[in-house]
């Protein structure tokens, strides 16, 4: 009997924990996420566009930050981190996946080679950093608005160019 009791505290107790912390993450409305990088060294990427991909972070020094897109929830961060690669994959492709929550993203491929026919580097930066479609549309709130400099999205777009 007092097993019973302990089990009914247990899961009464977890289900407070639960719903007083899931209207608490989702609460916050668009807010900027400074993206911290990780601890990568010196020489671990080919460029500063393929470190720019996998980090969110730039060889001048500075972390990319960006309002919208998953860091609410944070399911497609590891650490509160952020970039490209979370939601486009290794290889630049995208996709369809989960972000938990029984939501589903379709990340855009995003190998130049894809994008070409409908971007140019004009079009593509109004994509990264205002989230507008070539034909004007607004993106999706999953696609984060980053707040990256003309320097280092060269620097993404020349590394874009490199994926098969």
């Amino acid at each position: 009997m007092n097993r019973e009791i302990k089990t009914i505290a247990n899961g009464l107790l977890a289900v407070t924990v639960t719903l007083l912390l899931v209207p608490a993450a989702f609460a916050a409305g668009p807010q900027s996420v400074e993206s911290s990088g990780t601890a990568w060294g010196t020489g671990a990427f080919r460029s500063n566009g393929e470190r720019l991909y996998f980090t969110a972070t730039s060889e001048r020094g500075k972390a990319i930050t960006y309002t919208s897109g998953p860091a609410s929830g944070g399911w497609m961060m590891m650490e509160g981190r952020l970039a490209c690669v979370s939601c486009h994959g290794p290889n630049g492709q995208g996709g369809k996946h989960s972000m938990g929550m029984m939501q589903v993203m379709d990340a855009k491929d995003i190998r130049w080679s894809a994008l070409q026919d409908e971007f140019d580097a004009e079009k593509f930066r109004l994509a990264v950093v205002k989230g507008q479609d070539p034909d004007g549309t607004q993106l999706k709130q999953d696609m984060p608005r980053w707040n990256i400099s003309n320097d280092d999205l060269d620097d993404l777009i020349s590394f874009l160019k490199t994926l098969p």
